[in-house]
Parts: structure tokens; C-alpha cells; sequence
């Protein structure tokens, strides 16, 4: 379905990029690289919801689609009965494509704005949790700035592949949900022992 990475770009301003002071240095600083999209999307929790996201989209397209054919065999319909149809079925006919048509279209539209809306729920769930763990990356590793290459908005031409940390964030991003996703395994209670035999 619709998959708008504009959706992202709000994501450099929230806190991916080293605070301003930092710019301020009269040395030049240690600058890093980060696709954001990537790395929402390309570690467990985000491949797991854009799987969700996709099969959805999918289910919905087929959806549409299949609305589509109908009105599609109904055109056929019209075409090749023209001369047989009289008017009052004539006209019937022509009132169902358009009533069909009008449905199609709303469907669309809702299910775009419904997708979009997904998407960007996804997007900013994900991205607020990856946001703390690029700063203290970025603090860890002495990086003055970092930027979003995946931001079509940039100004970034060019980047040397070595200063792009985006599969670092990933493992860390794993490495920092995953306990949180294994936790209510970890706190389900125990068995209960056996009664004692009488």
C-alpha cells in the first residue's frame, strides 16, 4: 500500500541529532550517518510491525481491487448489451457503475488516510524509542552530530560508508527492546506444586 517516508523526516528535529551546543565547538566534531527509516523499520519490533502493517495493506489492496473487477465486469456488461439493454435496464446498469465507482473511490481514500496514519503511528512509536539510544551512542562514541540520510529534505551529497552507524543503532535498538519483549515470559508465575498425597 502507501509507504510515505516523509513520515519520518520529523524524526531528525526530535532528538536524533546532537544538541545544538555541541555545534557550537570552534573544532571540528566527529560526524556520523544514520538512515532513520532503516533503522525503524530493519530492527525485530519495527520488521514485526511493518509485517503486520504490510499484510494489512495487502488484505485491503485485494480488497479494492476485487471492488474494482466488479465494476470493471459491469462495464463489460453495458459494452456488450448496449443494444439489447432496454432503457429503464440501461439505465439501472449505468446507476450501479457510478453508485460502485463512487464506493471504490471513498474506499480508497479512507484506506490511504487510514494506511497513512498506521504508518506513521508505527514510525513514531518506534522512532521514540531509538531517539534516547542514538544519543547516548552519539555521546559514547564522541560523535558531534549525526545525520539523517534518509531525510530527502538533507543537505547531505555525499558520506563516507565507514561513518554510517545506521546497523550499530540496529543491534543496539535489539539489544535494548528485547528484554522488554521477553519481560512477561520472564515474570509468569510458577507452577503450582503438587497437593500432598493423603
Amino acid at each position: 500500500m502507501l509507504i510515505n517516508r516523509k513520515c519520518v523526516l520529523w524524526l531528525s528535529a526530535f532528538a536524533l541529532i546532537m544538541p545544538y551546543r555541541l555545534l557550537a565547538q570552534s573544532s571540528p566534531g566527529k560526524i556520523g550517518v544514520l538512515h532513520v527509516y532503516t533503522a525503524i523499520t530493519q530492527n525485530a519490533e519495527g520488521k514485526q510491525a511493518m509485517a503486520d502493517f504490510e499484510k494489512k495493506a495487502t488484505a485491503k489492496k485485494e480488497e479494492l481491487e476485487k471492488k474494482n473487477n466488479e465494476i470493471q465486469e459491469l462495464q463489460k456488461q453495458l459494452q456488450s448489451q448496449a443494444r439489447t439493454l432496454n432503457d429503464d435496464s440501461r439505465a439501472a446498469l449505468v446507476k450501479s457503475i457510478d453508485s460502485k465507482t463512487t464506493e471504490l473511490q471513498r474506499a480508497t481514500d479512507d484506506a490511504q488516510k487510514e494506511f497513512g496514519q498506521m504508518q506513521n503511528e508505527i514510525l513514531g512509536r518506534i522512532g521514540n524509542k531509538i531517539g534516547p539510544l542514538v544519543q547516548q551512542y552519539a555521546k559514547e562514541n564522541n560523535f558531534t552530530i549525526i545525520v539523517d540520510s534518509s531525510n530527502q529534505n538533507s543537505q547531505l551529497i555525499y558520506a563516507d560508508p565507514a561513518i554510517d552507524i545506521t546497523e550499530d543503532i540496529i543491534k543496539r535498538v535489539d539489544t535494548a527492546l528485547a528484554p522488554a519483549a521477553a519481560a512477561p515470559a520472564a515474570v509468569a508465575p510458577a507452577a503450582a506444586p503438587p497437593a500432598p498425597k493423603k
